[in-house]
């Protein structure tokens, strides 16, 4: 949806100001000018649509299907990311669900929302929410925001986001805590606090290991970057409901870090 938009602009504009200068000197320049109009059409766009669907739930079919359609054009024609998916079937469509992933890039989020069938919200550090669009598109979705510099504020958050979970909104987590080493693939730090929506929700958890995101800042943006996802199987909550948050953290982290031995 939001590739087609973008492109159908795009290819108006250098059509009709074609037409309207009819000079083959011009051409590259509509050509290059039409990237930017094509841009800040689709800037106006979401910004619509963030006004009036901020005012139903995260839920929102529409607003899950824009948000992902969004992954896809950022991910294909700015980041240029390809995806080779493994196990995108275990992804459950309905149910409460919680997700976890290594964490190498700022980006991450964007190729794992791209694969999503369902709702699906992030937990951003409170000084991304100031970002200009940035922080209103995490709104508009629901995030769980992370406040370290306010703990009452975040406990304020858990509670809306185990009352998402429960009515079925997926919440992706990067359990590290930021990201601790551009260098290696692999999980390299657990954090039991990040499995807190697991036990209050009862969720059950997917977990997800990512590979060559940190080869974007050296390819980006004369080369395509080839990401790798495996999707490993859901553990059901039933099975893990008996562990402590430590014993969840060793097992996602050991899950993740498989993949890289």
């Amino acid at each position: 949806m939001i590739s087609a938009i973008f492109f159908s602009v795009y290819i108006i504009y250098v059509v009709l100001l074609s037409i309207l200068v009819p000079s083959l000197y011009l051409i590259p320049v509509w050509l290059i000018t039409g990237l930017i109009a094509a841009g800040l059409f689709l800037v106006i766009f979401l910004y619509t649509n963030f006004i009036w669907l901020s005012r139903v739930s995260p839920l929102n079919k529409l607003k899950n299907y824009i948000a992902r359609s969004l992954a896809f054009f950022v991910n294909v024609f700015v980041l240029r990311i390809r995806i080779d998916v493994q196990g995108k079937e275990n992804i459950p469509k309905t149910g409460r669900l919680t997700t976890y992933a290594n964490h190498k890039s700022n980006i991450d989020p964007a190729p794992i929302l791209q694969l999503m069938n369902r709702p699906t919200t992030f937990t951003p550090k409170s000084e991304v929410m100031s970002y200009p669009f940035i922080g209103k598109y995490l709104r508009y979705i629901g995030a769980f925001v992370i406040d370290r510099a306010n703990d009452r504020n975040t406990a304020k958050n858990l509670v809306q986001a185990i009352k998402l979970a429960k009515e079925g909104m997926n919440t992706l987590i990067f359990p590290e805590g930021g990201i601790k080493s551009r260098e290696d693939e692999q999980m390299v730090q657990m954090r039991p606090g990040a499995y807190k929506i697991v036990t209050k929700a009862k969720t059950d958890i997917l977990i997800i290991s990512m590979k060559n995101m940190t080869r974007l800042p050296y390819n980006w943006p004369w080369k395509k970057t080839r990401v790798k996802i495996k999707i490993h199987p859901v553990i059901k909550y039933e099975d893990i409901k008996d562990l402590s948050t430590a014993e969840l953290a060793k097992l996602v982290f050991d899950k993740v870090n498989a993949d890289f031995e």
